[in-house]
């Protein structure tokens, strides 16, 4: 016996005010959804802060996690060492920033230099040292593959950003080759390597376009990814889109906005100009697919963004809000009642609405709830697919366990890490913009109630599973 329940969004023409009523026989609850910006701390998205792995504590990363900040870029200064191997002080130093990391719920964004001060030239006199270095990082990017988002390619130039060093003005293609793939090699497969120019992608990986069937793999192309320090600062973003084949700038951007489809993008800006005007600015970084942006800098950009108005809020918290992926619970119907050994079907519509992506794998799952027992069900579906601005509508059925106790179940939908580390917590897992569905403390969103009745179906079913697309 099954009969249905529904949770629906309904969009208002003010686009500001959004209702969504959740109906179960005859209760209805009304919420609004979050219009705010950085009040929604997901994972891999919005503001990070930069930080030396010198200077790392538990208590400064929990303060950043407090704020609603949920990416930490660590930087690790390699002066030092330009001509012998890290040693076990600085590797303790770089993998204990890590562990306070994640015991503060951040994700991480990392980049290593020999110089973070605008020296010319900074790098070793030989290139195997930098390739040693690379190496002697594997075993921590390894450890903490869990919380690790992206690596910056680093290493070469003043910041690392391949310009003015020793091995040219910029970087000479063989060396950004040979230094990309020593960085792939040691980062792991499910983590992408950032590089300061999109011309520094095809160097290293082709030219070919990255698409859905070669997104999230093994190759070069789906691993090494974009960076932009200079965002919005000129015409070429400070020699960012110089690259000849790809004129006028407008053919780069068109490959730009396909890669970092698939790839992260995370920029920073660097001084005042009409290109980061909020105007220009928010349709720009939509068509970056912007994931994440420097908090701290440039000052004098954000306080004028601060200052601008859009949308009935000031730009700055738009932006704020917008970046990376930003998840919309439409609409959830599903069964009312269910007989123990029966069949739940569940219909769903999401829409993201944000200038990026979900672009790390997440467990999505059902999950039921009654009083102290929780159970659990997979749902075959990737959410790094759902593309921006387009409606997910999936309807999906699942196996009610024949032995689970009668009453009255809250359900949820969840996404989650994929990693056992970080399995089911709330700090990794991703919160619906939807308010008033966000259980904090089991990190799920609720989308209401099902009765679970005594059933006679003679045909024991000992597990909660999807059954059916």
């Amino acid at each position: 016996m099954k009969k249905s329940v529904k949770f629906i969004t309904l969009i208002l023409v003010s686009a500001v005010a959004l209702l969504s009523s959740q109906c179960i026989g005859t209760d209805v609850t009304d919420t609004t959804i979050s219009t705010g910006a950085g009040d929604i701390a997901n994972p891999e998205r919005g503001w990070y802060r930069s930080m030396e792995t010198q200077d790392a504590s538990f208590e400064s990363l929990q303060a950043y996690r407090k704020g609603n900040v949920t990416l930490v870029a660590f930087e690790t200064y390699l002066g030092a060492y330009l001509d012998r191997d890290l040693d076990s002080k600085k590797l303790t130093e770089i993998d204990q920033a890590f562990s306070f990391a994640r015991r503060a719920g951040m994700s991480v964004i990392y980049r290593a230099a020999y110089d973070f001060d605008g020296k010319n030239k900074p790098d070793p006199t030989s290139i195997s040292i930098v390739l040693k270095h690379i190496s002697q990082l594997k075993p921590i990017f390894e450890k903490y593959e869990d919380i690790l988002f992206n690596v910056q390619a680093g290493f070469l130039g003043p910041w690392g950003e391949w310009h003015h060093s020793r091995y040219g003005d910029p970087v000479e293609p063989a060396i950004q080759i040979q230094v990309g793939n020593a960085l792939l090699a040691a980062v792991p497969a499910s983590v992408t390597v950032a590089v300061r120019r999109p011309e520094y992608v095809r160097n290293i990986a082709g030219k070919t376009p990255l698409g859905a069937t070669m997104a999230f793999g093994t190759s070069a192309l789906a691993r090494m990814a974009f960076h932009n320090d200079a965002l919005m600062s000129e015409l070429t973003d400070m020699d960012t889109y110089i690259d000849p084949d790809y004129q006028p700038r407008e053919k780069e951007f068109d490959w730009i906005n396909n890669h970092t489809r698939w790839t992260p993008f995370v920029g920073e800006t660097n001084k005042m100009s009409r290109y980061n005007d909020a105007e220009n600015a928010i349709p720009f970084l939509d068509l970056m697919n912007a994931h994440s942006l420097n908090i701290e800098y440039h000052p004098d950009v954000l306080n004028k963004w601060k200052k601008a108005r859009y949308q009935n809020m000031s730009a700055y918290d738009y932006i704020g809000m917008m970046l990376g992926y930003r998840f919309e619970l439409r609409e959830a119907e599903f069964s009312k009642e269910v007989e123990t050994g029966g069949i739940m079907d569940l219909n769903i519509k999401i829409m993201n609405s944000g200038f990026g992506h979900l672009l790390r794998e997440k467990n999505f799952e059902l999950v039921l709830k009654l009083d102290n027992e929780i159970i659990r069900a997979k749902i075959d579906e990737d959410a790094r697919f759902w593309d921006k601005n387009k409606l997910v509508s999936r309807s999906y059925k699942f196996q009610i366990p024949s032995d689970i106790p009668e009453g009255e179940w809250i359900a949820y939908l969840g996404l989650s890490s994929t990693y056992e580390t970080l399995a089911n917590n709330p700090l990794y897992s991703v919160r619906f913009i939807n308010e008033n569905i966000w259980d904090a403390k089991l990190g799920l969103n609720r989308i209401g109630v099902i009765r679970i009745i005594e059933g006679d179906d003679e045909n024991y079913e000992p597990d909660f599973i999807q059954v059916s697309p």
